[in-house]
């Protein structure tokens, strides 16, 4: 993977990419967690379907010309983080993170949030290293294409953010 990664805003023409990147990160970080019924509802289409209320707060990391990482704010969370399992341990993560971070304080969000399901431990340990705070763990509502009410025990972290003024 090229040494350079650009970090900038999702555009249109990102789409199919980031789509395809959440669909296998999301399935390599939790296919084994989840319900296996949970895990044969996340299709390509599924992911389609939900990127699109979040593309105004997407960003994406760039390198070498391809997707390799998005994120996604909106309120005052960190609602998604993934990156490509070939750019894993090359700082795309903490670089996504950090502008997640920078956008939420620049929209006046001083206390922010993320949830991590319960079971993932590679992305407990990376938000711990990136100083979040485990703030628990509950059964948090987890998304469904039929919107049935299905929920999963989730670690809430926050982080106190620094403000832009």
């Amino acid at each position: 993977m090229p040494n350079a990664t650009l970090i900038r805003p999702f555009r249109s023409e990102d789409r199919a990419a980031v789509v395809q990147l959440w669909h296998d990160a999301w399935h390599d970080g939790h296919g084994a967690i989840l319900p296996p019924r949970v895990v044969a509802e996340r299709s390509v289409t599924s992911f389609e379907d939900r990127l699109g209320p979040l593309e105004p707060g997407c960003i994406v990391a760039e390198a070498g010309g391809r997707i390799v990482g998005f994120a996604a704010v909106e309120g005052d969370e960190v609602d998604q983080l993934y990156v490509a399992s070939e750019a894993r341990g090359s700082g795309v993560a903490a670089g996504l993170l950090a502008a997640a971070e920078a956008e939420l304080a620049g929209r006046g969000v001083r206390d922010a949030a993320i949830q991590c399901t319960a079971g993932n431990e590679r992305a407990r340990r990376f938000y711990v290293r990136a100083g979040w705070r485990d703030g628990g763990v509950r059964d948090a509502p987890i998304w469904t294409p039929d919107g049935r009410h299905e929920t999963h025990p989730t670690h809430i972290f926050v982080k106190q953010l620094s403000s832009l003024d």
